[in-house]
Order: C-alpha cells, then structure tokens, then sequence
C-alpha cells in the first residue's frame, strides 16, 4: 500500500515535474494534472504503468485555470481519496491585469477558488500545499504591457521595455506582494473553517536542470531563459526581446531543492500550517555567469552573451528584506540543510543545453 495519495498540479512544468520524480520515489501514489492529453502521454512513457502504477493523470487545459471549479473533476477521490493536494499552477501577467493591485487579486481569486474546490470536493484532505515564486509578481513590474496568445494562453513579446532595473524595489514589492496574497489566503482558512491546514513554499526564481530531456529552447523555463540567451549554444536563436526571468529578482532557488522542500512538506506532520521561504543565496549577474561558464565550458568560445535579452540592473543598495533570506524555517523542520551552489545549477543547466544543441547539430547532419 502507498504511504500516501497526493494530487500534483503542474506535473509537467519544471518545478511540478521534479516535485512528481521526488514523489514517486517515495512510494507514494500520485495523480499528476497536465494541461493536455499529450503532456500525459510524455509522462506515461517516462513514467510507464508497468513499472510506476501508482501514478494516474487528470487534464485541466491552460484556458480553464482561472475558472471556478476547474479541478473538480481533477479532485475526485476515485479509487483512492486524496490526504494531500500540491499546487505549483502561478498566475502570469495578462491584459487583464491593469495594474499590480488587480493582479494580486487574480492571483488571490485564483488560489482561493482552487482551495475551494479542495474543500468541497475532496473532503479527506488534510494538508494543501502552495508551491510558488516572485517571479510573476516581478514580470508584471519590469514588463506589465503583456499580451496574450489566445491559442495557447501564454505570454508573448511585450510592446514596451524598461530601460532600468532596480532590483531592490522588485524584491520589495514581489515580496510584499506576496505577502498581501498569503494573509488573504489564511483569512479564507479561517473564515471558511477548512479542515485542511495550508503550507506554503516560496522561492524568489527558480532556476535549474530540467527533469526530461530538452527537446527545443521553448521548453526552457524560469531564470534558465536568461542562462540559454547568455551562452547561445552554436550561435542559435535568442529567445524573445522583452525582458527575461528572474525580472530583476537576484537571489535563486534551484529547483530540484524546492522539489525537495515540497514533498518534504507532504511527508513532515510539523510542517503543517507554515509558511516557508526556499533561497539559496544570490545569483550573480550576466557578466559573471558568463564568465564562469566560459571557464567551465571552453567549447562556447567567444559565443557568450554577457547581457543579451535585459536592460541593466540597479544594485541593491544594502542588503535583501530580512524575512526574505530568513529560511531558518526550511532547515529546522523541512531538514533543508544545504541549497545546491549557484556553481552546480549553472553546470547542470548549461550541459543540458549543450546536449540540446549537440543533438539538433547531430539531426541537421543526418537530414543533410
């Protein structure tokens, strides 16, 4: 018998896709959510039944994610009820949101429609975990004029650009407005009386290996788009001219420790009811990363990038919020004891992408 039964959003996406490798490790079964049947079927071959029967799927398509009760079916407790649900789905900026305050309560409805529907439908829940970065709050502020595709729901070229960044005000105003959409959130719990308690995981940007393999650099997600554009393996395209992750935000999380986190919060009963912040420390910018990877990479050559893709940043001027590099919390009772140095994310990141570029090299061969 499993250990537990845990409904994942997002398995497909980067961070969803190394919390569901980490779950299943455990021995503990797993209804991952993807936005397609054909997303399903990737993980089905990477995860097949034969060997992996206790993962199943659920789809709920990109353009119903902000309706109410878009995971209801995803929820039912067929065969098995579910003790815990993790939801790793962010909202991005839309057209819609005009300014930050209406995005904050996007967000918001967003969540708290979602843990309505837990509430409602699957009434044996005992734990809902929130797994989330500044990211989308930092987009919005370095690039609100954000259009989207409507075939596909995502974000596309932006018509505007910020000449400066200040990334200290970013960090503040990301993290307080966080912060504005947690208190809603434990004001629901409380008004609402669920039965559930609610953990919640931060990071400020997520960076990191994929857990498949890449198969073009639109897969990329997170601060990685930021690494592909400063080395352009083979002098390949340069993703979209707007500005890229982490949007001025300069401390990271590599994502398979916040995959550690989180299923560490599914399996830690002290966990319960406690909000957590997952950082590993700054990450430095695109000189020095391009700089470190030509040491560690000598076959890029003279094909790095040092800022390629953002405008220039303005330093912090003293040191990060307090609360926000205060992970005390993660290593005393989610036993988060060492983060991955920026020197390995950007290592196994960078040969991903090198392998990526080898194979497309190795295809366009054949085909000639």
């Amino acid at each position: 018998m499993p250990m537990k039964r845990v409904l994942l959003t997002g398995s497909y996406s980067l961070t969803g896709s190394h919390v569901l490798h980490q779950l299943l490790s455990y021995n503990v079964s797993v209804r991952a959510v993807v936005g397609s049947r054909e997303e399903a079927q990737v993980l089905e071959q990477q995860y097949p039944p034969t060997t992996t029967p206790l993962l199943d799927f659920a789809v709920v398509p990109p353009k119903d994610l902000s309706v109410p009760g878009a995971y209801d079916d995803a929820l039912n407790e067929y065969p098995e009820p579910f003790d815990t649900v993790i939801h790793t789905i962010t909202a991005e900026p839309s057209e819609e949101a005009d300014c930050l305050s209406r995005f904050i309560n996007m967000e918001t409805e967003s969540l708290i429609n979602f843990l309505t529907s837990v509430k409602e439908v699957a009434s044996r829940v005992h734990r809902v975990i929130i797994t989330t970065s500044l990211t989308p709050f930092a987009r919005w502020l370095v690039d609100p004029q954000v259009e989207r595709d409507p075939r596909r729901g995502s974000i596309v070229s932006s018509s505007s650009r910020v000449a400066e960044i200040d990334s200290e005000y970013v960090l503040a105003t990301s993290q307080a407005s966080d912060n504005i959409v947690y208190d809603a959130l434990w004001k629901w719990m409380k008004d609402s009386h669920a039965r559930f308690d609610l953990v919640t995981l931060t990071a400020p940007s997520i960076w990191g290996p994929h857990i498949r393999q890449l198969e073009n650099s639109a897969d990329l997600e997170g601060g990685n788009r930021k690494v592909w554009n400063i080395i352009r393996p083979g002098g390949g395209e340069v993703l979209e001219q707007t500005t890229l992750p982490p949007y001025g935000i300069d401390f990271f999380t590599d994502v398979r420790d916040l995959a550690f986190a989180t299923v560490q919060a599914v399996l830690v009963p002290e966990a319960g009811n406690r909000r957590f912040i997952i950082s590993a420390g700054p990450m430095p910018g695109s000189s020095v990363i391009a700089d470190f990877l030509k040491n560690r990479f000598p076959e890029l050559g003279n094909r790095l990038q040092n800022s390629h893709g953002s405008p220039p940043r303005r330093a912090l001027s003293g040191g990060p919020p307090l609360e926000f590099i205060d992970t005390h919390l993660a290593t005393t009772i989610l036993g988060l004891t060492r983060y991955r140095l920026v020197e390995e994310t950007l290592t196994d990141l960078t040969r991903q992408m090198l392998e990526l570029h080898r194979r497309k090299e190795w295809r366009r061969v054949i085909q000639s």
